[in-house]
């Protein structure tokens, strides 16, 4: 069941692990020892719950004693006289700017499909046949679109049902035109594509909450080392090199001017400073031995915690009474003790003129509760 408490634990916890993951990509040994796979992972994990900012029947409420009880009583007042709550006033400022966010986002990516569908397709049959070799080698028969685009920048695939890849030139030498070609067929084969795609869609949903921006740059750069590795990884130590050079010649031929759309999945897309990460970890990769160490087994659990088991098991609840000051059976005080129907499947519970909590009607202990549309009905 969808609830405020939920997603106000739920965007806590995670914004706490999209930090921890930002911190872990800053140091290049970290990645290695904890797998990129994992970092990868934890942070789709964290992509997919905050798609779903739902209550689990296996929560556990937290009492918040003091600052969140105010707050809440805050928000739920109305909003300068319009009789509409402040959190409803703030809910409905959320969705407008929600559907001006997907409504950008759907124009601008129906535009570059327009745009990618009007460039002229490739007919060189050596790049035909280094795709076609690809694409045996990991025994997939998607047919992908070879399309030019001159000022492209850089190598790019677009698509989801019928993928396009686009190239800048067709100018290289077989091996530069392999490794190219296969780190862009692997994002498509990966679901890259899908995921940049979710992010974007998450971004337009979560429009006021940075830490959103935070995680979809971090899924991005994840993403492109996670293939860089899988491209790496066959190589002899000469072709390891010929593709960091892949890298670097394409850095230099970047134009900023083409790099609006974040959506897309691009051999090349970031500043200098990660290209450069980007080619340490790949020469780095396999010299780095797969023995975890304490310290990557001790902070993969504080991920994992975070990510998987907080979001899902705690909830914060605004107390203003300790549970000390409360007996065993609040409905037992006469008069003391009533709801207020919130219309969404919770109620707002008060005692002896004070709130108290917000619950479920499956979460109601005592039945005989009284139950009011509103606190003007009490009074």
């Amino acid at each position: 069941m969808f609830s405020f408490r939920a997603l106000v634990s739920i965007i806590f916890f995670s914004s706490i692990a999209v930090v921890l993951l930002k911190l872990v990509f800053r140091n290049n040994k970290t990645i290695l020892r904890m797998d990129i796979r994992f970092l990868l992972a934890c942070m789709l994990l964290i992509l997919f719950r905050m798609f779903v900012p739902i209550e689990s029947p296996i929560t556990n409420n937290i009492p918040i004693y003091r600052i969140y009880p105010d707050v809440y009583v805050f928000l739920r007042k109305p909003f300068l006289n319009t009789g509409i709550d402040v959190i409803d006033s703030l809910g409905l400022i959320w969705l407008g700017g929600a559907v001006i966010a997907m409504v950008i986002l759907v124009i601008s990516y129906t535009r570059l499909l327009l745009q990618v569908n009007r460039l002229e397709e490739i007919k060189d049959s050596r790049i035909e046949d280094i795709v076609a070799k690809i694409g045996r080698e990991h025994g997939r028969k998607t047919k992908f679109r070879l399309l030019l685009k001159e000022d492209a920048g850089t190598p790019f695939v677009v698509g989801i049902l019928k993928p396009n890849i686009v190239m800048p030139e067709t100018e290289i030498s077989d091996m530069e035109a392999y490794l190219i070609l296969k780190h862009e067929m692997l994002h498509y084969y990966r679901g890259d594509t899908v995921v940049k795609i979710l992010c974007e869609i998450l971004k337009a949903i979560y429009w006021w909450n940075p830490f959103m921006y935070m995680l979809s740059k971090l899924v991005s750069n994840m993403q492109e080392i996670n293939v860089d590795f899988q491209v790496s990884k066959g190589l002899s130590n000469l072709e390891q090199l010929e593709y960091t050079q892949c890298l670097i010649n394409t850095a230099k031929k970047r134009t900023y001017r083409n790099q609006k759309n974040s959506w897309l999945v691009s051999f090349h897309k970031e500043s200098p400073l990660v290209v450069g990460k980007r080619i340490n970890l790949v020469l780095s990769y396999m010299q780095v031995g797969k023995k975890k160490t304490v310290a990557s087994i001790l902070l993969s659990i504080v991920i994992l915690s975070l990510v998987v088991l907080c979001p899902n098991v705690i909830i914060f609840e605004p107390y203003f009474i300790p549970a000390g000051d409360i007996g065993e059976s609040a409905g037992g005080r006469e008069g003391g003790i009533w709801g207020i129907d919130n219309k969404d499947g919770t109620y707002d519970i008060y005692l002896n003129g004070s709130y108290y909590k917000t619950t479920s009607k499956e979460g109601m202990s005592d039945k005989n509760i009284k139950i009011y549309d509103s606190l003007e009905e009490i009074e």
